[in-house]
């Protein structure tokens, strides 16, 4: 079979052949109505490349509420040190809890879906994002959003676990039911007269409960009294013919607006406090206990429980507290009309018998007719809903209402879930972002490669997810697929992850498998790095200082000092005022927490190890300036190293006639000082933006321009390619793209090819199969199009997905393949 060799001219594979060349995966061929896969698809790893790899992005807004072991949070507040995310693993059809990482992409101009189900929860997103449907086969499936229609159905999820994290009493669960319902917070300030006659400019405070229930104003009253052992006024007030629970004390308004009730008016803005979603079922049923109690309502005979509002938001949280019960509600849109004008409000309806009869048994009422009204409800041949179709205890299939376009978003978010590739998102069941194989295919097979090449080149990888460690074990969970490929599961063995110092033994005593540490002087970085990372201007009076101070131990230490020094300098600068020197003193302080700088750094020789892959594992910052410096400082020594090396290996070809592919003519003991280097960079976009200044910028810049030269590889991994730096555009050479679909994206990688595309990008990005792994590839070397199926990997990926398996081989039947 002829094997297509990536990035070789034709001269270059009549004169090499084969050797040099790793295995990516097989080209597509269609015949008629027919695809199929034919030749072997290698890509040439001994010569120089920049490589630019380009996923899809799926991703949500910001706000989306997702399911974690602290209960439902938004997307954008998810950290990935504390919290577990509840995945679904389709193919054991259960639930799991997973680490995850928190991802964010910047948006401009695009516009989003918006995703309205019948039960009145919504979904925002882009339309690469899947989501699990139940189609017409009665099979579970992901489907991107642009190819959902109203006719699917989305599968949602009716019943979670319980959170058992209770940080306050069971006094302050029903304290802020009554409070957001029924209750007011009021603060105003101005001038008073004290009980002297005197004025004075002061604050006044005050909460007061309404409501005419005698049970929920008697557990209100002693509620507040127990709890911050006060005394509560309460008196009747005739204009509202109900009673009134009353405090002045400042500390209980400053605890409820602490946990997140609004002062003022907020009928239309409040939401249920963060602290509710975080407790114990306990907690919320008594929360709900007294919120209904207030203002919900029981319809005669109990045939449904209504609660009315004006924050759809309140109550779509509301709907997802109710899950933790295994109570289904809808929300619906309500018109009201006061003194001749119509407002718009909504109301939460719970109508199902099962539904009723569990809110009036794990939560109830205070008030005497509304627990006598759920009693009544006589049972109905249907127990749940009805028109809901149950797959399992606790999911269940929902009808979309209407799905339209949206903008107005600047950014977006998404969670890279390791095993199941899923997680909980406004009550769906919403698939992940799915890295690419593609960075972790390539180091594997460099790896795999004969000894002879393989030791003459070494892969750096920097892992800004804290995903590619899991290369260290064998993919047994795809094992039936590889062996429709002719490969086997198998470890890379010649793997080394290195963590910064000051995380080295944390991780290791978690039995995390990292095998080194690394550090960097503190001394190489300039005052722009250190103004970078602290996220301050150099013209700020506190970056002026950093650059004075830098510029004087530079010279004075002779770029050998560290973060005391540098903190001893500021201290006993003597043109700052002492607030700028404070500031500065505390920025250099909290530096030493990230466990990196130091007066010796890691060589480069010890990351750059021949016929292995280093991993630069650097997931533990959030900062990504910290990213992008660590990564800038290494690659510019990287540079030099090569630099040096080259030179010498251009004077043994003088001498020789030794060329980058004559290995079998070097002998062991003239090898290069240093190997040839493949730098693989996950999430470029975010070291090379189009818009802006990182601290990697100009050390990466270089190596686009100048690093072929001495024989360094790059290959970028992004999502975004319409976002990244000018230069990763026009210095790429071969192109690795995965179906995308946004605008700026495709016109990116048109601007790469134009010259021998014969048509539009998106034309051979349509006409891919639509299953996981498909790509095209773009060869400047060849001025060639190829569109293949990238073959799985044989170690284990953090970014796999398992349900791709099965997905793939019904997809492979359906294609003839």
């Amino acid at each position: 079979m002829y094997e297509i060799v990536i990035g070789r001219s034709e001269s270059e594979k009549k004169k090499y052949g084969l050797e040099g060349t790793i295995f990516l995966g097989k080209l597509y061929v269609k015949m008629g109505a027919t695809t199929s896969l034919s030749n072997k698809v290698l890509l040439d790893v001994v010569k120089p490349h920049v490589v630019l790899v380009c996923g899809k992005r799926g991703c949500l807004s910001g706000d989306t509420k997702i399911f974690t072991s602290n209960g439902f949070k938004e997307m954008q507040s998810f950290n990935e040190n504390l919290d577990k995310i509840y995945s679904y693993n389709l193919k054991k059809q259960r639930f799991e809890w997973e680490k995850a990482k928190l991802m964010m992409y910047p948006i401009k101009n695009e516009k989003l879906i918006k995703i309205e189900l019948f039960d009145g929860q919504n979904l925002i997103l882009t339309k690469e994002h899947p989501l699990l449907i139940f189609n017409e086969k009665n099979k579970k499936i992901w489907k991107e959003a642009k190819d959902i229609s109203t006719k699917d159905k989305i599968i949602s999820i009716n019943k979670i676990p319980e959170i058992k994290n209770d940080k306050e009493s069971l006094r302050i669960a029903r304290l802020l039911g009554a409070i957001l319902a029924d209750g007011t917070i009021y603060i105003k300030k101005g001038r008073r007269i004290d009980g002297r006659g005197y004025w004075y400019n002061g604050i006044r405070n005050r909460i007061r409960i309404f409501n005419n229930c005698k049970e929920l104003l008697n557990q209100s009253k002693k509620d507040l009294e127990k709890e911050f052992d006060i005394k509560v006024a309460r008196y009747l007030r005739k204009d509202c013919n109900c009673e009134v629970i009353e405090t002045e004390q400042r500390k209980v308004i400053k605890k409820f607006i602490g946990l997140g009730i609004p002062s003022g008016k907020k009928s239309d803005i409040i939401r249920v406090p963060n602290i509710v979603f975080e407790s114990s079922n306990k907690f919320k049923s008594n929360f709900l206990k007294s919120l209904f109690s207030c203002d919900g309502f029981v319809a005669k005979k109990g045939s449904r429980i209504m609660y009315y509002s004006n924050s759809l938001k309140f109550l779509l949280d509301l709907q997802m507290i109710l899950t933790h019960f295994d109570i289904h509600s809808r929300i619906r849109n309500k018109k009201t009309i006061c003194n001749g004008k119509t407002f718009k409000s909504y109301v939460l309806d719970i109508m199902d018998y099962h539904s009723v009869k569990t809110f009036g048994n794990k939560i109830g009422f205070f008030d005497k007719q509304k627990r006598q009204r759920i009693k009544e409800r006589k049972f109905w041949r249907v127990n749940k809903r009805k028109g809901s179709l149950y797959l399992e205890n606790n999911l269940f299939c929902q009808s979309i209402s209407k799905i339209s376009k949206i903008n107005g978003f600047s950014k977006v978010f998404d969670l890279n879930v390791p095993k199941n590739n899923s997680f909980i998102a406004n009550g769906v069941i919403s698939h992940n972002s799915g890295k690419s194989y593609s960075l972790g295919i390539i180091a594997e097979e460099i790896c795999n490669l004969p000894e002879n090449i393989a030791n003459n080149i070494s892969v750096v990888m920097f892992d800004t997810m804290g995903i590619f460690w899991t290369m260290k074990y064998p993919n047994e969970r795809q094992e039936g697929l590889l062996k429709e490929w002719d490969l086997k599961p198998t470890s890379i063995e010649k793997l080394k992850v290195f963590v910064p110092e000051g995380y080295y033994k944390k991780l290791k005593s978690e039995s995390f498998p990292v095998d080194k540490s690394f550090t960097i002087k503190a001394s190489e970085l300039t005052s722009f790095d250190w103004c970078s990372i602290f996220e301050i201007k150099l013209i700020n009076p506190v970056g002026i200082l950093v650059d004075r101070v830098i510029n004087k131990l530079q010279k004075t230490k002779e770029m050998n000092y560290d973060l005391d020094d540098i903190i001893f300098e500021v201290r006993n600068d003597f043109k700052s005022e002492k607030r700028e020197k404070d500031a500065a003193e505390n920025l250099f302080t909290s530096a030493k927490s990230y466990g990196i700088f130091s007066k010796q750094a890691t060589l480069i020789k010890e990351i750059v190890d021949r016929g292995k892959v280093s991993i630069i594992d650097i997931s533990m910052y959030q900062n990504w300036n910290i990213k992008c410096l660590v990564t800038s400082l290494i690659c510019k020594k990287l540079f030099l190293e090569r630099m040096v090396s080259r030179k010498l290996e251009e004077f043994e070809d003088i001498k020789k006639g030794y060329s980058y592919f004559g290995f079998n003519e070097l002998d062991q003991e003239q090898k290069e000082e240093m190997p040839l280097v493949w730098m693989l960079f996950d999430e470029m976009h975010e070291y090379l933006p189009k818009d802006r200044v990182t601290p990697a910028t100009d050390a990466l810049v270089q190596l686009l321009r100048e690093g072929r030269q001495p024989g360094i590889s790059m290959i970028m991994a992004t999502q975004q390619p319409g976002e990244i730096h000018t230069d990763v555009i026009t210095q790429s050479d071969i192109v690795i793209s995965h179906r995308i679909t946004a605008k700026k994206d495709i016109g990116a990688l048109n601007e790469i090819m134009q010259t021998y595309l014969s048509a539009d990008i998106l034309r051979y990005l349509n006409d891919l199969p639509r299953m996981k792994g498909c790509a095209l590839i773009l060869d400047d070397n060849s001025e060639r199009v190829y569109p293949i199926q990238v073959r799985p990997k044989f170690s284990w990926h953090g970014g796999d997905s398992p349900s791709a398996i099965k997905q793939k081989r019904q997809e492979l039947i359906d294609l003839g393949l």
